[in-house]
């Protein structure tokens, strides 16, 4: 019988596998891959807002406050990255200018950051225009209403810019999010929920682009 060379590296694998089992032991696996996403993230449009109780700081008080005692009316909630910032004050404060549109639309406003309440109350101490915010600031320390919004940023421990408009059911029914260098409108925001409310209100009817009270809503056929 003729035997046929075997290469030197096979010979070589070939021995190490062999005293590897020799040991009780099993080669190393090559490294695998990681392991499947699990599915795409549900979308959070149509999706229940969490019950949380959480801190605040209103009208130069700390307090609780829990969401779900806002249900029966239109919420707006907005998460901003970090007080004593530079474009959140911005933000903050143009919300606080059209507060009382939203509340006249039927709606409450909540502003959120991973502050603390005690940090929200020095910068109102310090700072004339977040001391006139007539709104509740909430804190998010621990991320919970950040990570179920999806607008928690891990790496930083802050909130995104979010924006999410709640229907009475405590459904999400707008969202949007920014980067932190990207200041938002509240007039569009404002915009948003004039919308949700009008859609809801209508008979089957459709809010088409750019759509503001009392333009003509569109209705299929």
């Amino acid at each position: 019988m003729k035997y046929l060379p075997v290469p030197a590296a096979v010979f070589s694998a070939a021995l190490v596998a062999f005293t590897l089992f020799a040991c009780g032991k099993t080669p190393a696996q090559p490294a695998q891959s990681a392991a499947p996403s699990q599915g795409a993230q549900k979308p959070l449009v149509g999706s229940a807002l969490p019950a949380l109780e959480m801190d605040a700081f209103h009208k130069g008080a700390l307090r609780k406050v829990r969401l779900a005692d806002f249900r029966g009316k239109w919420l707006v909630i907005m998460f901003y990255p970090g007080d004593f910032t530079f474009v959140c004050p911005t933000e903050l404060r143009e919300l606080s200018d059209s507060y009382d549109q939203f509340r006249k639309a039927g709606a409450e406003v909540l502003s959120v950051s991973t502050d603390s309440v005690y940090a929200h109350r020095a910068w109102a101490d310090h700072d004339d225009t977040i001391k006139k915010i007539a709104y509740p600031m909430l804190s998010d320390q621990a991320g919970r209403l950040s990570r179920a919004l999806g607008v928690y940023a891990e790496e930083k421990g802050t909130a995104m810019r979010g924006s999410f408009v709640v229907s009475p059911e405590g459904v999400i029914v707008a969202s949007e999010v920014h980067d932190e260098s990207i200041g938002r409108s509240a007039a569009e925001l404002l915009r948003k929920l004039e919308a949700a409310i009008a859609v809801r209100e209508s008979d089957g009817g459709f809010c088409p682009a750019s759509w503001k009270p009392g333009q003509k809503m569109v209705k299929p056929k």
